[in-house]
């Protein structure tokens, strides 16, 4: 069974930064790693949908600018909304598709709930990590509480220990989780 890596934590828990330090020391090593998000493949469908209605959306600009992103959020929510809603496992089977037929090792940057553990695990020998942070270091990089998202479930649901294969703490420097992150590694590649 192909083995799968996946990142889990509440926002601005640094899923993102361990998965790019994941990928990077992974290369050094030779070792290929996909990056892979339900909010990108979300994103991915989202572009293909209006490209089939006339609508040209740049997926590039749409993932890495701020600005443009901002300006489809309503129509992109909506789309991922109605999306869930017919089909809650429809990013996530997507994704999973896409690791399967990669060939070659694989990192989910968010996992958010029991459906895509349960999908991924019926699939792959997953390996979940949960990124966890202190709330003041959160809050150091921009994040604030904020009720009706961070009492969601997407960012509550996978907060059962069992859940988790392994817990990562970053409440350190980046060469700190970078040591994290490479003990990690080399024991998932093992």
């Amino acid at each position: 069974m192909r083995r799968l890596l996946a990142l889990s934590g509440k926002r601005f828990a640094g899923k993102d930064t361990l998965a790019a330090i994941i990928t990077t020391q992974a290369q050094t090593r030779g070792v290929p790693l996909a990056t892979h998000a339900f909010a990108g493949e979300s994103k991915r469908m989202f572009v293909a949908w209006q490209r089939t209605r006339g609508v040209a959306v740049d997926l590039r600009r749409l993932q890495d600018e701020r600005a443009y992103k901002e300006a489809w959020r309503p129509q992109l929510t909506d789309f991922t909304v109605a999306a869930l809603r017919g089909d809650p496992q429809v990013f996530c089977r997507a994704v999973a598709d896409r690791v399967a037929t990669a060939g070659q090792p694989a990192i989910v940057t968010d996992l958010r709930l029991r459906v895509e553990v349960a999908h991924l695990r019926s699939r792959f020998a997953l390996h979940v990590i949960r990124v966890t942070r202190p709330d003041p270091l959160r809050a150091a990089s921009g994040w604030r509480f904020t009720p009706a998202v961070d009492e969601h479930a997407t960012e509550t649901e996978l907060d059962d220990p069992t859940l988790w294969d392994e817990e990562v703490v970053n409440d350190g420097t980046l060469a700190r989780l970078a040591e994290l992150a490479a003990a990690r590694l080399t024991a998932w590649l093992a």
